[in-house]
């Protein structure tokens, strides 16, 4: 009886041996977290980029890409937020984080010297902290950290010059005056005037972003800027004015690009390889992308970089550049309160991680022997990256491997320097160091009573000034009655609008 006693209880403790194994393999299930971001044509946001999948094995981590392409994106965000159903980690623009910031877990306890100790490197530095803090001084989001400041360029065929002996530009007028020679002076030889002196990309929100920086050279923005302490809104300007009739004129001649609004990368693309195109705005790496287009014609196309026309008061600037905190792009990425504590403990180990050493390297060039090399200390891209066999640019072949991708990370300056060229180094060197990079306007955190004066004022300025500058620009819309917008805008509530973002300008200063 003792001998069947045991051999039941042995036949018992094989029985549950296999539930012992799988309630311990469960116990062991990676943690599952999701990411919504921006999934660009140039910079791929998916599940299987080799960046992604390579996180999950460093980190044990599951991860699971919800990518929105960036076609709306304003409206796709919206509909995320009044949906309600959030995933782990949501990525967007830091003021539209911000509208909704009780959605997202406050940061600033579980970003520490001990749980977080590289994510601690960055924020705990005072000035760093408060752009990503709401009015209240709460941490709400975690933004990517840049290594550099001139992120955008201008550049142009210095060949086209050259062939029709012009000098370069210094003004916004000889710009024109070269616009008009480039226009009437054939420089692609086929006997017709179908060259487009600006040509650029639909860009922004509103598509316009690589055409209205021409404003700035007459010291102001788009939209909010501060001016000796003073918070200002560009669009109501009367400098405004004097830029767009400037731009107007441009357009109208056929200087800039008349389908500047729905120009996408593959249709400015086919019009440089068409051979229309003197010049152009872009982020700095497209002065290569656009040069590698004839890496394989023999020509004489030279691309260079160029520095922005003086304005009439001898501003030559631009402020759409890089922050230390890229506030402005689809990067900062916000932790939902609602997740589980296991989520976010998940989500701040990823963050972390892409702000460490290791992860800086991963995130910025990939794995030693694929796709870099050391060499005497130094960084270099492989000839996957730099003669990719699929012919991809540099870039785009960095971010097909989800290098540089959406994921909010570290910026290596090696990074920026190793995969460009010679004269997008000189370039970006002279905006830097000669002062042709503006001051940008920061992004502001409002009090609840400030957020529903913008909610029910600013929304529809922001509308109707959208509309209307595209009409001025175009002509369809004349500028003789400029005065009369200004109007409606100021009828429409812009001084409440200024009054409120004045208060939080004058504590994100304190």
């Amino acid at each position: 009886m003792k001998h069947f006693s045991r051999l039941l209880a042995l036949l018992l403790a094989v029985c549950l041996l296999p539930l012992t194994f799988v309630e311990a393999a469960s116990a062991e299930e990676p943690v599952t977290i999701t990411i919504w971001g921006s999934d660009r044509e140039n910079m791929p946001f998916r599940n299987g980029l080799w960046t992604i999948d390579k996180l999950q094995e460093k980190l044990g981590i599951k991860i699971e890409i919800i990518s929105a392409p960036t076609e709306n994106l304003a409206e796709k965000y919206g509909l995320l937020i009044a949906g309600g159903d959030f995933p782990t980690i949501v990525q967007y623009k830091a003021k539209d984080l911000l509208l909704y910031k009780d959605a997202w877990t406050p940061l600033n306890d579980l970003i520490n010297e001990t749980d977080t100790p590289n994510l601690w490197k960055v924020y705990s530095d005072p000035d760093i902290r408060r752009k990503v803090s709401d009015a209240d001084g709460i941490m709400r989001f975690i933004g990517q950290r840049t290594a550099i400041t001139a992120g955008k360029l201008y550049f142009w065929r210095q060949d086209w010059l050259d062939k029709l002996g012009l000098e370069t530009p210094k003004t916004t007028e000889d710009l024109y005056n070269v616009f008009k020679a480039i226009k009437e002076g054939d420089p692609n030889g086929n006997g017709q005037a179908d060259e487009i002196p600006f040509a650029v990309r639909k860009n922004g929100s509103n598509n316009r972003g690589n055409v209205i920086p021409f404003i700035n050279n007459w010291g102001i923005a788009e939209t909010f800027f501060a001016e000796d302490g003073q918070v200002k809104f560009g669009a109501t300007d009367p400098r405004m004015k004097e830029a767009l009739e400037w731009l107007n004129r441009c357009y109208a001649e056929g200087l800039i690009d008349q389908e500047y609004l729905t120009r996408d990368k593959t249709s400015w693309y086919s019009a440089w390889t068409n051979n229309q195109v003197f010049m152009s705005y872009d982020w700095s790496a497209y002065i290569d992308n656009v040069a590698n287009l004839f890496k394989d014609v023999e020509s004489d196309i030279n691309i260079v970089g160029a520095v922005p026309p003086e304005g009439p008061t001898g501003i030559s600037e631009t402020r759409d550049q890089l922050q230390p905190i890229t506030v402005d792009e689809d990067w900062n990425a916000g932790i939902y309160d609602g997740a589980t504590d296991e989520q976010k403990k998940a989500a701040l180990k990823l963050l972390d991680y892409v702000y460490s050493d290791e992860g800086m390297i991963l995130m910025n060039f990939g794995e030693e022997g694929t796709h870099f090399n050391v060499v005497d200390g130094d960084y270099k891209y492989s000839d996957l990256i730099m003669n990719n066999p699929d012919g991809l640019s540099p870039q785009d072949a960095l971010r097909s491997f989800g290098i540089q991708s959406m994921l909010t990370l570290l910026q290596d300056a090696r990074y920026e320097r190793a995969f460009v060229s010679d004269e997008v180094n000189r370039i970006r060197d002279i905006y830097e160091q000669e002062g042709h990079i503006g001051d940008a306007f920061p992004t502001l955190a409002f009090t609840e009573d400030e957020q529903d004066i913008i909610n029910e004022k600013y929304t529809e300025i922001e509308t109707y000034m959208n509309e209307t500058i595209d009409k001025f620009i175009m002509g369809t819309e004349s500028l003789d009655k400029f005065d009369d917008y200004v109007a409606q805008v100021e009828s429409m509530g812009l001084a409440d609008v200024l009054a409120v973002y004045q208060a939080a300008y004058d504590r994100y200063m304190k």
